[in-house]
């Protein structure tokens, strides 16, 4: 059975996750929209064919960055809130370089063979001109170790409660820097090596940024807790640390790197399977998903420690309330996106330039329409993944994975970027709902609530049925798209704010100067959500 409905609004704790989610989707909508500036501008400032392989190889460096990764994103953001609500800071302290140090290795390995295979792996992904491809995988590869190690010492600032890292430094500083990379490559030379080498020196001066805020973090957090019970004696020992961080990230490393060549993997083989043209083309056309992506990493950020305490103190009720409350405001923000993308494929196409027209439409609204069910279903991974339940996670990634590489071998070479999108499609759909299943039977817990279906309507009114109507009586072209989406966003921000209660919305007043940590009189006392712990100082 579902479990309890969200309370009808934000206390203190919810207060606590509005105000980190809310910083953490101010980095999501730089990123997201630096993200579609980057994609744009590689599209319009190069040809189709040296775009293609860029975004191919890039892809293939984000696969193997996620190889290196380990899963440690996962494994630190269970661990280090549970050592630290638990009063082990020594534990804490311990567990981070448990995670660093085989992710630097790894991530140094996969460097060399990248490097050593480079000739062969131009020669797949940018057939139409390997020279330019070499020099571009040759760069990432230099790079590689770098972006693993800043990834990890991020997710250890999470794990310590604080947002602001990896909304500043990667979500701002890093792709603030790519965009202005690839200009300045575009400007200055015609050599593709130099918009790899535009794309991946960012990561430099962001590992230092990022290393120097984890240890302010961590030495400000060293003074022991008044209020933590007793650690057993040996629980801070180095043996059994990497044994229990490894025996549960073990296998999020292998769903990890499922999840992201899932996401990753159709740009390489479209690329290979098909040519680098097509893939710039089914590129452009998708890059909208990682809008979507952005904010629901934005809300699971500040979910996950919030949940892992939860799960350490055995509050499943707080922890349910939590998952509720964050699915109603992943789709809240996600809706709007998808069905604007869906409604206006054409002119959204359209925006990456001519050659990026026709098949790149029918690809934006095949995964327009699956992303609907993905976001409309909560955080299910991350409950998983903080009640222990890392194997789940693993045979889930996995089987979306080898139906996503299954479906796409036997459809790309029919139906080009079409038979992609069908593809990648089908996975998303099969990993859903396996972790829907498991999350409820399992763990007895669901995304259900008031405020799901209330938001899902009124995203659905506001943006598919308005810019439908106006489009049918006025066209496809974006001013039609415009006198249709506007009208819609007015009437959904009414919509919202008529289910506020629903929604817990009320828990962003705390944004409000002088509603900080106030209780609203609806809040009942006695709430057992413990608060996100930010020990950045205030003043950075």
């Amino acid at each position: 059975m579902p479990g309890p409905e969200p309370e009808p609004s934000g206390g203190p704790n919810l207060n606590r996750l509005a105000r980190g989610g809310a910083l953490n989707l101010v980095g999501a909508a730089v990123a997201g929209v630096q993200g579609l500036a980057l994609v744009f501008l590689v599209a319009h400032l190069y040809s189709q064919r040296i775009a293609g392989t860029f975004f191919a190889a890039t892809s293939l460096f984000i696969i193997l960055q996620a190889v290196s990764g380990l899963g440690t994103d996962a494994g630190l953001l269970r661990w280090l809130p549970r050592h630290l609500a638990l009063g082990d800071r020594t534990a804490a302290l311990r567990t981070v370089p448990v995670a660093l140090v085989p992710v630097a290795a790894t991530a140094a390995v996969a460097a060399l063979v990248l490097a050593a295979t480079s000739s062969w792996t131009a020669g797949h992904i940018g057939a139409d001109d390997p020279g330019q491809a070499v020099g571009m995988v040759r760069v990432l590869a230099l790079f590689l170790p770098l972006a693993g190690a800043h990834d990890a010492l991020l997710a250890a600032t999470r794990g310590y409660g604080s947002m602001r890292p990896t909304v500043l430094v990667d979500k701002i500083l890093r792709q603030t820097l790519q965009v202005a990379g690839v200009i300045a490559a575009a400007l200055l030379s015609d050599d593709a090596t130099w918009l790899a080498f535009a794309w991946a020196a960012p990561y430099l001066p962001c590992i230092a940024v990022a290393a120097l805020w984890y240890l302010r973090i961590s030495r400000r957090g060293r003074a022991p807790s008044a209020t933590a019970e007793p650690v057993a004696p040996g629980g801070s020992a180095w043996g059994p640390l990497a044994n229990d961080f490894w025996r549960f990230t073990g296998p999020r490393a292998f769903a990890q790197i499922c999840q992201t060549a899932f996401q990753r993997a159709d740009i390489v083989l479209v690329a290979a399977l098909s040519s680098p043209r097509e893939a710039a083309i089914y590129t452009a056309a998708t890059r909208f998903i990682v809008i979507s992506q952005l904010v629901t990493q934005a809300v699971q950020n500040v979910m996950q420690p919030a949940v892992s305490k939860l799960m350490a103190l055995s509050d499943r009720t707080g922890a349910q309330r939590i998952f509720a409350v964050c699915a109603s405001w992943n789709l809240v923000l996600a809706w709007p996106v998808h069905l604007s993308i869906a409604v206006g494929a054409p002119v959204y196409v359209a925006s990456f330039g001519d050659g990026y027209r026709g098949s790149g439409q029918t690809v934006t609204v095949i995964l327009a329409m699956a992303m609907l069910v993905a976001t409309a279903t909560g955080a299910r991974d991350v409950m998983l993944l903080m009640a222990g339940r890392s194997g789940l996670s693993l045979v889930n990634q996995s089987a979306a994975l080898t139906v996503n590489l299954v479906l796409n071998v036997l459809l790309i070479p029919p139906f080009g970027i079409a038979g992609a999108a069908a593809a990648r499609a089908a996975g998303l759909l099969v990993r859903t709902l396996l972790a829907l299943v498991q999350v409820r039977r399992i763990l007895g817990m669901s995304p259900a609530s008031a405020g799901l279906f209330w938001a899902g309507g009124s995203a659905v009114v506001s943006f598919a049925a308005v810019p439908l109507a106006v489009r049918l009586v006025a066209g496809s072209g974006p001013a039609a798209l415009a006198a249709g989406l506007v009208p819609g966003a007015i009437l959904y921000v009414v919509l919202l704010w008529a289910g506020r209660e629903r929604l817990a919305l009320t828990a962003f007043a705390s944004l409000l100067p002088g509603r900080r940590g106030r209780r609203p009189a609806s809040e009942p006392a006695g709430v057992t959500v413990p608060p996100v712990p930010d020990t950045t100082p205030a003043t950075n």
